[in-house]
């Protein structure tokens, strides 16, 4: 995902490039050598670090210019990768700073970390090291499992909504049901989520489970440490994979909800809202943060790692889009400039929510669907009681 050249699309070739970097300096400070280029800017260690630092408050304060009264708790998503470590040290700092020639106080009544543990279904993963980088900031973390979503008080007609959303018809899909009903005492928990999983057909429907049982457990987490704001790590780079990957799925409708700098988590009802301070950032220069400030962060599985491109959508749009980026360093900023231009239908925030992501749906969308979606086997009914869609 991240490339140390960066190297400009259409313009000189890569070797002339880098002998006419060696002769230039920082853009910044226009004294020390540059050490990397980030969309044909030139930049030396210090002045980068400083340049980051500026763009994530500045950021930050945009959104809360919007909301100029808010003084509530800020819970940080730590999943442990490269960008969430960089954005729960910029807004440790961020919370601490003190400005010069006032009486300061804390951006925030408190930062808090919130961390969903992904064990149950990753070998390797270091749940242990990702809470070690919270504590060295010295920052609370809350923690959550995946298999505690078995366990959800008051959300089990959610999750079995859940289970027949996704899984289709069949043994596994009842033995799940009965499991959230019932209980099932001698199977454990990480048992009943690997078998969750393993009726889902697709890399896709995967890590689509995975999103909206981590949005569940974050929702819980949120609440737990009486929160009102969630800040998401969402990079430059991640906003504008997923533009691409939640259009091609038909997932247009809700967009602004999903991509935007700033907006309802989970829906209108959640009286949660979500910020996206990375926006700024491609996966680049969060590189070369954690790496000029020794910040540390892991390596977190997922079902594509080691996968071909096209194991996945997210994992195919990703691939196209920092491709992309790689021959045309703008076109990252020139998405994100594009997302936050979306606007919200003024009837979304009313209509009714997806029973699996808690996003507005479209009035028409059912209808839609059943135009679409064969409700009876082909083999169950007559030659001529078969519907054959038309061309229009």
């Amino acid at each position: 995902m991240c490339d140390a050249k960066d190297t400009p699309a259409m313009e000189l070739p890569p070797k002339e490039r880098v002998e006419g970097a060696r002769d230039k300096l920082c853009l910044k400070c226009k004294t020390a050598k540059p050490c990397v280029t980030i969309r044909r800017s030139l930049y030396c260690k210090d002045c980068f670090v400083r340049a980051s630092v500026s763009k994530f408050r500045s950021a930050l304060s945009k959104s809360r210019k919007r909301m100029p009264t808010l003084r509530v708790r800020a819970m940080v998503a730590l999943s442990g990768g490269a960008t969430s470590s960089a954005m729960l040290q910029l807004m440790a700092d961020y919370q601490r700073m003190e400005l010069k020639g006032f009486a300061a106080e804390p951006n925030y009544a408190g930062v808090v970390a919130g961390h969903v543990d992904e064990s149950a279904l990753f070998s390797g993963y270091n749940d242990s090291q990702i809470c070690d980088i919270a504590t060295a900031i010295g920052v609370e973390c809350h923690v959550a499992r995946l298999e505690d979503v078995f366990a959800l008080e008051g959300d089990q007609a959610a999750l079995l909504e859940l289970v027949h959303a996704t899984i289709a018809p069949g043994k596994v899909r009842d033995q799940l049901c009965v499991q959230l009903t019932r209980g099932d005492e001698s199977t454990p928990a990480r048992e009943q989520l690997r078998a969750l999983f393993a009726g889902l057909g697709s890399a896709t429907d995967r890590e689509d489970m995975l999103d909206t049982i981590k949005s569940f457990l974050l929702a819980r987490l949120v609440r737990q440490a009486q929160c009102g704001l969630l800040l998401l790590g969402d990079s430059g780079t991640r906003i504008a994979s997923k533009l691409v990957s939640l259009t091609s799925r038909g997932r247009g409708f809700s967009l602004p909800l999903e991509v935007g700098a700033e907006a309802p988590f989970l829906g209108s009802n959640s009286g949660v809202t979500v910020y996206r301070p990375m926006r700024d950032f491609i996966m680049k220069e969060v590189a070369f943060f954690n790496l000029w400030t020794a910040q540390p962060s892991v390596v977190v599985p997922t079902f594509t790692t080691g996968a071909p491109e096209t194991a996945s959508i997210d994992r195919l749009t990703e691939a196209f889009v920092v491709g992309l980026d790689r021959d045309f360093c703008s076109t990252v900023p020139t998405v994100c400039r594009t997302v936050q231009k979306l606007e919200l239908r003024p009837d979304a925030l009313t209509a009714a929510q997806c029973i699996v992501c808690s996003m507005p749906a479209e009035a028409s969308a059912q209808a839609w669907r059943n135009r679409l979606t064969v409700n009876v086997a082909p083999k169950d009914l007559p030659l001529e009681h078969i519907a054959v869609p038309s061309a229009d």
